[in-house]
């Protein structure tokens, strides 16, 4: 179970966080030479926050550490899980296999575009949100290398003839 103390500074770091986008609200709406005071005041804040937030956080991993589950609530938590992942399959195979087969089928299409070979392609995903949202490009990078550096692309073509 989770401490009195754990509880306690869980609150501790929640008030903190209320005072701060109060202190923050009011530099918005404050005077230019008001404002000077107010960030004073949230710089000191977000110390304070930060010392209540790494003794939480220390807590937080000696109590999980020391934490036991009942055999009968894990049992309870099992099923549920096992009841929750059978429903995610209700999906039949068959349309798994055929949308599977839809987004090779996709690929192949983009990949046998007339003019840029599969190999000077790049596909690049930068994570934005990790697990959540990810921003996606497609460059093609010969191209890319003959408008960036053409006298270097121009000698390499003369060295390949």
């Amino acid at each position: 179970m989770i401490s009195d103390r754990l509880s306690h500074l869980q609150s501790e770091v929640k008030c903190y966080y209320d005072q701060l986008a109060g202190k923050e609200k009011a530099k918005r709406l404050a005077e230019d030479a008001e404002k000077v005071r107010i960030q004073q005041g949230i710089d000191a804040l977000k110390e304070e926050l930060r010392s209540v937030e790494r003794d939480y956080w220390t807590r937080w991993q000696t109590e999980m550490r020391g934490l036991t589950i009942p055999e009968a609530d894990a049992e309870i938590v099992a099923s549920q899980l096992v009841r929750e992942v059978e429903s995610l399959e209700i999906e039949p195979a068959v349309q798994r296999n055929a949308e599977l087969m839809k987004v090779l089928q996709e690929i192949k299409a983009e990949l046998s575009k007339p003019g840029i070979p599969a190999a000077g392609k790049l596909k690049a995903a930068i994570p934005l949100l990790p697990g959540l949202i990810s921003y996606e490009m497609e460059l093609d990078t010969e191209g890319l290398l003959r408008r960036v550096f053409p006298t270097f692309c121009n000698f390499a073509d003369k060295l390949k003839k």
